[in-house]
Order: C-alpha cells, then structure tokens, then sequence
C-alpha cells in the first residue's frame, strides 16, 4: 500500500494522468465579451485566450457560440500603424470618423481588418470570414467601427 501512495504521489508530481484545462483569459477592460455581444448582435460569445486555438493570435480573440473564431483584435504603437498604412499588400482605403486615423484591409473587393491610430497608440480588429460559401466577414465594417470607438474610449 505504501509502495502504491509512493507511486500515485510520483505521477502527481510528475503530471502524468492530471488533465490540463486552459483557463479563460482574464476579462480586458478595453473590450468585453458584452460589448461584442451588443454590437454584433451575437449572443453566447466567448473570449479565448491567444494561441488556444488555430487563429487566435490577437491580444483579444472571440468565438461566437459555435465556438468558431468570430473576432482578433491586436494592440500596438502609431508607428506600427502608420508602417502598415503605407504597406500596399495591407492598405485599401482610408476609414473617415475613427480615432485620429484608420484604414480598412485588405486591398481587393472585400474588407475584413480596420486599423485605427488615436495619439502613440493603434488597434487592429479582424473579422473572421464565414466559411461557407459566400464567404464574407463575420462582422461588418460598421460593426468592426463601433468596436473601435469602444476600445479607443477606454485606451
């Protein structure tokens, strides 16, 4: 019996049979999970944590109540903004009455990514696309600008 509680204890230890679960990321002031809700007009949204799933590589990243990725949004400096805005492979348009500045991408027919400049700081959300013919943006610009103005409020 000793041998057996010596030999339990050692895979605990070791991690051997434990189930590991991912935590949800903390809740960030700057963009929650009842935001997105009210402008997407999704319900069941949840926030994941980055890299706990194949797509999640912003700071922000939401799902929509199938669990597919519905939303990325990024954090980064003016600079990294205005390099971007100069990036033909990144650029499409300008976007008027957001922030101090932004610009929708990428170039071609359809538009998934709003960048936004307010002072020494910038933001990028990403609309995930369906994937389902016809593919289009989960959210729409209006929407992707509505959540900007949230997150710019609260930088």
């Amino acid at each position: 019996m000793v041998a057996f509680r010596a030999v339990a204890m050692a895979c605990a230890l070791a991690g051997v049979g434990l189930v590991v679960r991912a935590q949800a990321p903390a809740p960030d002031p700057r963009l929650t999970i009842a935001d997105v809700e009210k402008v997407s007009g999704v319900s069941g949204v949840k926030q994941v944590a980055q890299g706990s799933m194949t797509g999640a590589g912003g700071a922000l990243n939401f799902t929509g109540p199938d669990g597919k990725l519905i939303l990325m949004v990024n954090f980064a400096t003016a600079s990294l903004y205005d390099g971007a805005r100069k990036n033909q492979i990144v650029f499409h348009a300008l976007v008027p009455d957001v922030g101090d500045e932004a610009f929708d991408a990428p170039p071609g027919t359809m538009q998934y990514v709003l960048y936004v400049k307010k002072g020494a700081k910038a933001v990028s959300l990403t609309s995930f696309l369906s994937t389902t013919r016809p593919y289009a943006p989960k959210l729409t610009m209006d929407q992707l600008k509505a959540l900007a103005r949230v997150v710019l409020a609260r930088l």
